[in-house]
């Protein structure tokens, strides 16, 4: 190719952006999100080519594009789609784009999480909470390349839909320099842009337990200035795992999200970029029908006793309670861009978090006629109590990222990030009188805490590529300031943290990486205060003592990904964690709020496989399995969270959040405007028992979506019906979990949506 030409690199039918090749042939892009894209190159005479390419965070790619011969014959030939080549990336990480997750059974209107949960790595819980390679919790969510810093805990609902996104990356292993905080996995996600014809979709969701789930999104480019505007209701008579599979009571549920996007060039090397995110969650608390009223003696058990495993009895709420749970989580942020070169820019970002959630423990019906006696009546501690419980947290930080390309073979980013919170705990705990056969208003307890902590982190790292060998290093700082308001107290932490990850390419088609980093993790601050007050180690008018230690880890994995035929793409990976000051979480009484603490040691190991087959346009799957153990030793800090046995206790133990064996598969057949796809999941269940030595029974599960497209008519709408367990299988993702006894999944439910483009 030795004329100038064009080079359009494009997403779908969205074009990204276009250049024009040097006289020698070369071109270049810059400042690329991660995604799959298609590159189109048109010479001068009006020759073409088109090649399909993958491009993941920080990778710089080179690629080459031959041209047919001037004046030859050139048979067309629509060529078939393929496997995935492997990213050249020294870390476990994949990639979803859109049109990936609106095949997956539900599509998009799953949330994020559940969209998560199909891969390798992870974990899933009641509630949607998600556990990765051994973590509890510790995951890392980034938007459009700027961290989202930590919501209150014990949120059932998510914050973000699947509607509004692009398409997402999920690292689970391999973080470079650049990432710090939460360390479990990072999951990449891009916004949606729309294009200058502008794009648009409305779509309604009506199913079983009578959900409704109305959504609609458009947006479009002028100029320089392109818009997004979406949004999102939805409402369930089953918003959260219930303790029984029926009846469902009190258990209603209802979401409401916004999201905005607007995106300016004020020039060819300013971009602005301004996001915007609200959400709201209201969700009934359910009551566990199929525990009765005491009976018998309150010191014996009421009647009660402990489950197969060894459990206690779950704890007995009257039918006619109604606990509440409201949540809201707003989020903006201003992103400004420079380019000073086709090489080098300078990104800097401000953001804004507010997030809220508030417990009602409906106290007048939770201790009322029907609930347990106290044990010994002249001592109130033995009587049931219930707690309402605030919590708040205001995040306002910022990033800023140099990034510059020297030569051909290195990228070098230099980069900090900076997040100041304010948070506040408020609680209210009843105590049930025997006599009043209610709460007793002189037994009430208040309080409140201020907690403050500034955490900062600055890195450097470069990204170095010399033939068939990708290096990756980089080394962090990070720092972290607590205090809580009334007390002198502070605790100052800080962590270096040195990584260094190769991958070595022995074919264009098979990528090989190895990987060995410090990882330094901060503890969560905002619930520590409201654990002590709840459980009663720390009266309202004594300050609580912050004794958390960020955890340390040596981690390092190892792995292999290869395109083995041009349908089929396979990766095995193997990794491991040894950590000093192990953070972990557990449930706080009879409420949502979870609180950690620290294991003075703690370990990790895993083994994952997977593998992605596309032969052809009408048939690809995917599979992935994955073996892990994780545990932990020796309870550190916040010791009031625990009995006298459990803090004499120095043996290893299995952490409640392993699970042994999960393995996830899909299959997807297109027929013209017809799709049939599924969705298997297998778990061999979380811990349980009293020392976590026993586990959930296992579980097997499979979606389904039948989906078709009326392409001949106006505004060519798509009706599916999405059955999920198709088999009605009947399990619990948990079991005598210290919120609300035991959670089960959802058993056999229909859903028919109905969505078009406006």
């Amino acid at each position: 190719m030795r004329k100038p030409g064009s080079k359009l690199l494009a997403r779908g039918d969205r074009q990204v952006d276009e250049h024009q090749t040097a006289v020698d042939g070369r071109f270049a892009f810059e400042q690329i999100p991660f995604g799959q894209y298609r590159l189109a190159v048109t010479t001068s005479d009006g020759r073409t080519e088109t090649q399909d390419i993958r491009i993941s965070s920080g990778e710089v790619m080179r690629t080459e594009v031959f041209v047919p011969v001037a004046m030859s014959e050139v048979v067309v030939n629509v060529p078939e789609p393929m496997a995935p080549v492997p990213s050249k990336a020294a870390a476990s990480a994949s990639n979803l784009e859109r049109e990936d997750i609106k095949e997956l059974p539900r599509g998009d209107s799953a949330s994020v999480n559940d969209v998560l949960a199909t891969q390798s790595g992870f974990v899933f819980d009641a509630f949607g909470n998600l556990f990765a390679r051994g973590n509890h919790a510790n995951i890392q969510y980034q938007l459009d390349g700027v961290p989202l810093p930590d919501t209150v805990s014990g949120l059932f609902g998510g914050f973000l839909s699947p509607k509004f996104i692009e398409n997402m990356e999920i690292i689970t292993g391999g973080m470079g320099a650049e990432y710090g905080d939460r360390l479990a996995a990072v999951v990449n996600l891009n916004s949606r842009k729309p294009s200058e014809a502008g794009e648009g979709e409305m779509e309604l969701v009506y199913g079983s337990f009578g959900t409704v789930n109305p959504s609609a999104l458009y947006g479009k480019r002028i100029g320089k200035l392109s818009f997004l505007l979406a949004g999102s209701y939805r409402y369930t008579d089953r918003g959260l795992d219930p303790p029984a599979i029926s009846p469902i009571i009190g258990d209603s549920g209802n979401e409401e999200r916004a999201f905005t996007r607007i995106d300016y060039d004020l020039s060819d090397r300013d971009h602005f970029l301004l996001l915007g995110n609200f959400s709201r969650n209201e969700y009934g608390i359910p009551v566990d029908p199929t525990l009765h009223p005491c009976v018998g003696s309150p010191a014996e058990g009421c009647g009660r006793s402990p489950d197969q495993f060894g459990n206690p009895p779950p704890p007995f709420f009257p039918l006619d309670t109604r606990s509440t749970e409201t949540e809201r989580d707003v989020f903006t942020l201003l992103s400004f861009r420079h380019d000073y070169s086709a090489r080098t820019s300078l990104r800097l970002t401000g953001y804004y978090r507010n997030s809220y959630g508030s417990l009602f423990g409906d106290a007048q019906h939770a201790l009322g006629p029907t609930q347990d006696p106290c044990t010994d009546p002249a001592d109130p501690t033995t009587c049931k109590n219930a707690s309402d419980v605030t919590r708040r947290a205001n995040h306002v930080g910022g990033t800023a990222e140099y990034l510059t390309r020297i030569g051909e073979a290195h990228v070098v980013r230099i980069g900090a990030n900076f997040d100041q919170l304010f948070g506040q705990d408020q609680f209210t705990q009843y105590t049930r009188s025997d006599v009043l056969q209610a709460p007793d208003p002189s037994l009430a307890v208040s309080g409140s805490d201020t907690s403050h902590a500034t955490t900062g982190g600055a890195y450097i790292s470069d990204r170095a590529t010399f033939g068939k060998l990708t290096f990756d290093g980089g080394l962090r700082f990070d720092v972290q300031k607590v205090s809580f308001v009334g007390t002198p107290d502070q605790a100052t932490q800080t962590g270096v943290s040195p990584r260094i990850g190769v991958a070595y390419a022995a074919t264009p088609t098979t990528v090989a990486h190895a990987f060995f980093g410090l990882m330094w993790q901060p503890p969560p601050v905002l619930d520590t205060p409201a654990a002590a007050r709840i459980l009663g180690a720390v009266p309202p008018n004594q300050p609580v003592v912050f004794d958390l230690r960020p955890e340390k880890d040596r981690y390092a994995e190892i792995g292999i990904e290869s395109r083995v035929l041009p349908a089929l793409t396979l990766k095995l990976t193997t990794w491991g964690r040894l950590a000093t000051d192990q953070l972990d979480d557990v449930e706080v009484g009879n409420t949502n709020l979870v609180s950690p603490y620290n294991f003075r040691d703690g370990r990790a190991l895993g083994v994952e496989a997977g593998g992605i087959v596309v032969l052809s346009r009408w048939l690809s799957a995917f599979g992935n399995m994955s073996w892990e153990t994780a545990e932990g030793r020796g309870i550190a800090t916040a010791q009031y969270l625990f009995s006298p046995a459990d803090l004499a206790n120095n043996n290893w133990q299995t952490l409640d959040h392993s699970q042994s064996w999960t393995a996830n598969g899909g299959v997807t057949i297109r027929d013209g405007a017809s799709r049939i796809s599924t969705l298997f999941n297998y778990g061999s269940g979380l811990r349980t028992g009293p020392s976590n030595n026993e586990h959930v029974p296992d579980h097997a599960r499979v979606d389904l979506t039948l989906a078709h497209q009326f392409s001949s008519v106006a505004l060519r709408p798509t009706i599916a019906l999405d059955v999920i367990n198709l088999f009605d299988a009947h399990y619990a993702c948990r079991i005598a979990n210290g919120f609300n006894g035991t959670h089960f999944a959802p058993e056999r439910s229909f859903y028919l949506r109905l969505s078009t483009s406006i």
